[in-house]
């Protein structure tokens, strides 16, 4: 059975992530395209997944797991995790057939929300592969100030990638979300 929807926009819904949901992880974490970009230089095993389910999303260690759903249908997975005193990190994929819709956008939008409203926190970073060019626009979209680079930091297509650090602070969210 599906979690309960956590939180949703106008065509978008976050529920939290379930058991049920292991093999759509799995699938995500095996799939060459979303490996690389979730950052996975191997695919991982049924076995893998479940033990990051047990250890990271079934357990009360601050992290924020949630499935993203379009009409009821799972399409992607969007995190909060990493929540050191008043900062985070966001991670989020969509399927490939949902990709180009707003409906990421739709979804980091309300981890975005959920993270300075609810959570209180002050600051939230992104990490994005060079190759990523799609995560980087919307991440720059939504406001994200690109502030570093980690030169060579990932091995992905055969060859040493960069990994961009973006960060985004409450104020200039709330000043984003209130044009």
């Amino acid at each position: 059975m599906p979690g309960p929807v956590f939180c949703s926009s106008e065509r978008v819904e976050l529920r939290t992530t379930e058991r049920e949901d292991i093999d759509l992880l799995q699938q995500a974490r095996s799939d060459p395209e979303l490996r690389t970009s979730l950052m996975f230089i191997l695919p991982q095993t049924r076995e893998q997944v479940e033990e990051f389910y047990e250890n990271t999303v079934s357990v009360s260690n601050g992290d924020s797991n949630f499935i993203v759903c379009v009409d009821g249908e799972p399409i992607g997975e969007a995190s909060l995790f990493d929540i050191e005193r008043d900062h985070g990190t966001i991670a989020y994929w969509l399927d490939a057939d949902y990709r180009g819709n707003g409906y990421a956008t739709e979804a980091v939008s309300l981890l975005l929300d959920y993270a300075f409203d609810t959570r209180g926190l002050h600051r939230v970073v992104a990490k994005i592969g060079d190759f990523n060019d799609g995560s980087q626009a919307l991440i720059e979209r939504l406001g994200f100030t690109q502030e570093g680079r980690l030169r060579d930091h990932l091995f992905s297509q055969g060859k040493y990638r960069d990994v961009f650090f973006y960060g985004l602070l409450r104020d200039e969210w709330t000043s984003n979300s209130d044009d």
